[in-house]
């Protein structure tokens, strides 16, 4: 396989950040964007002096966090990782040593910063495994079966939570309720409604269906061995459950941090259906819409509205964007070494 020139990497998604990193260093040479950042800071600037008494009042009635809890979130968040890395293993089918792909899930959740739809994610994995010997169209649709069965695993959590809430139907309700009132489900249905005709229209065009016949055929090929091994199924469907348990122990050891009085399956019905509704905004890890649908679940549930954001931005913090820095450096390691 022929790799670029000065690049070192052979698959062209894997160099996804590299260009990216350059294309925001020419969208900073830009007048207009100059011109932007010099409204927006003082812009900005201006607003926090103007309600810096509002917002002190309201920091202030947020009780300082217990760290213990903390603790727990950093190791439920490190988890995710082990069982992201245990998933692609059995997807794959290969022999994968743990702590590398547990490694490649760090470096996957650092690229995966950058883009929306786990798009770096799905690059540095596929590269992973063709760097394992592994074809592009079945490292493609390993890729594919473990997204598969995280999304199962979330309705399947759904589902369980909903038959666990039982006659006490509102509170499965109270995450989503808050959310539609300050959204609007005319626009909610709208937007979906949009998504699906768009991926119709552009799944329904013959360039396309003639590009992406062969890989899909293939992947079907891959999908199909996979269902006929009982052991790989039942462990990558029991991985992917344990990326969601993972997420759902850090945020809720997040909200006993300060002091929320929320029961685990609160929590988790409040995190299932907040992650899914705002799954349909096509952020990097839906940034800036999971974290208001977290917030307003959590608050209608009883918690205290300052309590509750702290815990969910603590709860992002710890989860989402310190692995950034580590996983930065594994994927420099993880280079080096010809893994990637």
């Amino acid at each position: 396989m022929r790799e670029l020139p000065g690049e070192g990497l052979a698959h062209p998604l894997a160099l996804t950040g590299i260009r990216w990193h350059r294309a925001r260093a020419g969208w900073l040479r830009r007048p207009g964007a100059l011109i932007g950042i010099s409204i927006a800071v003082p812009m900005t600037l201006l607003l926090v002096i103007r309600f810096r008494s509002e917002v002190a009042a309201t920091l202030s009635n947020v009780p300082a966090p217990s760290w213990p809890w903390l603790v727990v979130c950093g190791l439920a968040s490190a988890l995710f990782f082990l069982a992201n890395a245990l998933a692609l293993r059995a997807a794959s089918g290969l022999p994968l040593r743990l702590p590398t792909a547990a490694g490649v899930q760090l470096a996957a959740a650092a690229a995966n910063r950058v883009l929306p739809a786990g798009l770096g994610a799905i690059a540095v994995n596929v590269h992973y495994l063709e760097r394992q010997q592994l074809t592009r169209s079945a490292g493609l649709s390993a890729v594919a079966a473990v997204k598969v069965a995280v999304a199962l695993a979330h309705v399947a959590g759904i589902v369980l939570v909903a038959g666990l809430v039982g006659g006490r139907g509102p509170a499965l309700g109270t995450p989503i309720g808050p959310i539609t009132r300050h959204v609007g489900s005319g626009p909610a249905l709208a937007c979906v409604a949009g998504c699906l005709l768009g991926c119709v229209a552009v799944g329904g065009h013959p360039r396309v269906r003639a590009r992406l016949g062969p890989p899909l055929t293939a992947a079907g090929r891959h999908l199909l061995l996979l269902a006929r091994s009982p052991r790989r199924t039942a462990i990558l469907l029991a991985s992917a459950a344990g990326t969601k348990i993972a997420q759902i122990v850090a945020l809720a050891s997040c909200v006993w941090a300060f002091n929320g009085s929320g029961s685990m399956l609160s929590i988790a019905t409040i995190y299932l259906i907040g992650a899914a509704v705002a799954g349909a905004v096509p952020t990097a890890g839906n940034v800036g819409a999971l974290e208001p649908a977290l917030a307003l679940g959590l608050t209608a549930a009883g918690g205290e509205a300052a309590s509750m954001l702290a815990a969910v931005l603590v709860y992002r913090l710890i989860s989402y964007w310190l692995p950034v820095l580590p996983g930065a450096a594994t994927l420099t390691t993880l280079r080096r070494r010809n893994v990637l």
